[in-house]
């Protein structure tokens, strides 16, 4: 197998490893609304950032699995794999069609990798100029919106400086935000919030809040990911799942404070909003900047197929008026996320391609080649009268 075959199938196993964890994900959220909990939003956030990592990582495990085989550290009777699966039960009758149609089932994914890699005419070739145009569209869309956001950066005035947080002030932000670069945090703030000494503390709390979670390096990570993934519905469900969770926990910490109001906090929330709005009205297409790599106090775009501002405004005002949710020991959420974390890689595990010859696939030849004997002699006898 060339490094470009073992590339490309990576990459294949991560996006169905991503669709299989955000599957996980969601039937856990389910479960738990069945059960009547509800978890608080930090503690979903560490969950979900943390089965990303895993998902991202799964390629290592596998290899590192896979290796400790080979070494003998893990007997190869525990080897998880649907392909391997699939003809033990063909082989146990539990699956009734053709040897050769099942086997060319089988073969389907190495004859659509071997399609792509070759730049094969028709359904090879499509796939291959989907994906270069798709990483290509999406690569210097993320490009020009972080060079949007340095300029934007490099225009803003120095406010306070602590170590390496930067607090700027900005004529041109639509709204309050946090940004990074290699070793600096920024947290930029619209100049005319400076006159609401109140609503100031409040943002600053939000921003520094996002700092200390480390949302804006997430941001940054999955947006660097999105060439990659462009075509996957199931990392734009992740990437939503993210940013809601990450602003409804930052709040959430926010709010627990006892000496923050609630009411003004969210009256604050409304504020930012109603003035960000103001802003995109008055300034133009070119003169606005995206929130790549960067985290905004609040949404005041609106994106298609997705939730409104105001809707997810209102989300976030309801989401702070709930104050029963569940907040168990790390510990215990741990060892709740471990068994989560064991289906992700089992499921990673699952998918990998099967070795090329097994007890199993060396029977099912045989039965293969017993079949096309068996039709050869078929045609070789003469027809009953």
């Amino acid at each position: 197998m060339t490094l470009l075959n073992q590339i490309f199938d990576i990459y294949v196993d991560l996006n169905i490893t991503l669709a299989l964890t955000a599957i996980i994900w969601l039937s856990a959220k389910l479960v738990l609304a069945r059960l009547g909990k509800r978890l608080a939003f930090n503690y979903q956030l560490a969950i979900l950032n943390g089965l990303f990592a895993v998902m991202v990582l799964s390629p290592v495990a596998v290899a590192a699995y896979q290796q400790m085989q080979m070494a003998q550290v893990v007997p190869v009777a525990g080897t998880v794999n649907l392909t391997d699966y699939a003809v033990s039960q063909y082989l146990r009758g539990g699956i009734a069609i053709p040897a050769e149609d099942f086997q060319s089932i089988l073969g389907l994914r190495s004859r659509l990798t071997e399609s792509v890699l070759s730049f094969a005419p028709g359904a090879g070739m499509a796939v291959v100029l989907f994906l270069l145009a798709g990483f290509t569209y999406f690569g210097a869309k993320l490009a020009v919106s972080v060079v949007r956001l340095n300029r934007m950066l490099a225009a803003c005035h120095t406010w306070r400086c602590a170590g390496r947080l930067h607090l700027l002030l900005s004529d041109r932000a639509l709204v309050p935000f946090s940004a990074r670069g290699l070793r600096r945090h920024y947290v930029v703030i619209p100049s005319d919030l400076l006159a609401r000494s109140e609503d100031l503390k409040l943002v600053l709390k939000h921003e520094l809040q996002h700092v200390r979670q480390g949302d804006v390096t997430w941001e940054i990570g999955l947006e660097l990911l999105r060439p990659f993934f462009f075509w996957n519905p199931f990392f734009y469900l992740w990437k939503s799942e993210v940013e809601r969770l990450r602003e409804l926990a930052c709040d959430q910490k926010v709010t627990d404070d006892a000496n923050v109001d609630l009411r003004s906090y969210c009256m604050c929330l409304l504020r930012a909003a109603q003035a960000g709005l103001r802003k995109r009205q008055n300034l133009s297409a070119k003169d606005r900047v995206g929130n790549v790599a960067a985290v905004a106090l609040i949404e005041v775009q609106n994106r298609l197929l997705r939730r409104s501002p105001a809707q997810k405004l209102r989300r976030r005002v309801e989401a702070l008026l709930e104050r029963d949710r569940l907040r168990p020991h790390w510990g215990f959420v741990c060892l709740a996320v471990l068994p989560m974390i064991a289906v992700v890689f089992l499921s990673a595990l699952s998918i990998q391609k099967p070795a090329d010859w097994t007890q199993d696939r060396l029977m099912l030849s045989t039965i293969i080649n017993l079949e096309r004997l068996e039709t050869i002699n078929t045609f070789g006898q003469r027809p009953l009268r």
